[in-house]
């Protein structure tokens, strides 16, 4: 039952770190067995996630990400901070560039966290808030604990930030019980929102799961129906979101290099993978931050070259770091 306070983990990317902060769940949503594997929700002192951040920002890491499987339900528990206010001052830790979180629940999901998005630069902007379904009626018997419309009021939140914040979610097709006009509640609330990316499933039973026990109204067959007709059309929404970064300079982190392609690997604070090429024999480190000039979209990427500093806004040039001394064969 204590809260864990753990000593710092060694990570294999020298420029990416992850804290977690909670771990647990009480949500008991009758598909999963989180809860009953993972035990209660507990969170860390906020006192040891910040040590934890200052330690990784001196040993180099600049893009930080705060975990949990309900990391906005994190409660100090000396009562200190709570989600909002932790993740604003994770991103207010000196060498930090970037703080994500994942995965956050809709029913802690708070406007202050919008907020601190908007208020915090190093805080990314980019929301990952499963949503599992859009119809309340499917939502009620997933054990969602919210309807339709409580999210899309946290998606008006996001919406109306002073930041352009990317949303994407997680969706489950073929619950049991789950009708025609259900589902069609779900493509529908996907094309109201707006997502820049969708991790979506067809529903299985999970051993030791409420659900287990529900009769199967959804054939495998009308499953991967509703799948393809969800992934063709979310297609088409990322087709049309994706563009609207054609001609614009984004900051990106130097992932890797595609030798290949003679690409080099950049992620936007977006989460977006952008693959740029660059003028110049000397390419970026991995784990610098370079301003990329986005002249192409695809559904699920950007295409782009490196800009000069007649191309970059003052605010990227000023936050972007010197090219280094890696040289694509």
């Amino acid at each position: 039952d204590e809260a864990f306070d753990t000593e710092f983990t060694a990570r294999s990317n020298p420029h990416r770190g992850y804290i977690t902060i909670t771990e647990g769940c009480d949500k008991f949503c009758s598909y999963c067995v989180v809860p009953y594997t993972r035990g209660k929700e507990r969170s860390r002192t906020s006192e040891s996630v910040l040590t934890e951040a200052r330690r990784m920002a001196d040993a180099g890491f600049t893009d930080i990400q705060l975990l949990g499987q309900n990391v906005n339900s994190f409660r100090d528990p000396l009562g200190k901070m709570n989600f909002a206010e932790i993740l604003a001052a994770v991103g207010e830790v000196p060498g930090i560039r970037r703080v994500r979180f994942t995965t956050s629940h809709p029913r802690h999901f708070t406007k202050q966290i919008v907020d601190a998005i908007d208020a915090v630069p190093t805080l990314c902007d980019h929301i990952h808030l499963p949503v599992q379904s859009g119809s309340s009626a499917v939502l009620k018997a997933m054990q969602r604990e919210y309807t339709r419309e409580w999210y899309l009021e946290r998606i008006s939140w996001i919406k109306s930030a002073k930041r352009d914040i990317s949303m994407t979610t997680d969706i489950i097709v073929g619950f049991p019980g789950e009708t025609d006009a259900d589902f069609e509640e779900t493509v529908t609330l996907c094309g109201e929102v707006g997502y820049d990316g969708v991790f979506a499933f067809k529903y299985s039973p999970r051993p030791n799961t409420p659900a287990v026990s529900m009769s199967e109204t959804v054939s495998e067959d009308v499953k991967s129906q509703r799948l393809q007709v969800l992934l063709d059309r979310q297609r088409e929404i990322q087709r049309a979101l994706y563009s609207r970064h054609e001609g614009k300079v984004i900051e990106v982190m130097v992932e890797g290099f595609n030798q290949q392609r003679g690409q080099i690997i950049g992620r936007t604070s977006q989460n977006k993978t952008l693959n740029f090429t660059a003028a110049q024999p000397i390419l970026p480190q991995i784990g610098s931050y370079v301003p990329v000039k986005v002249t192409k979209s695809l559904p699920n990427s950007l295409v782009g070259e490196q800009a000069g500093d007649a191309e970059v806004p003052a605010a990227v040039l000023k936050q972007s770091q010197p090219v280094g001394l890696v040289v694509l064969q």
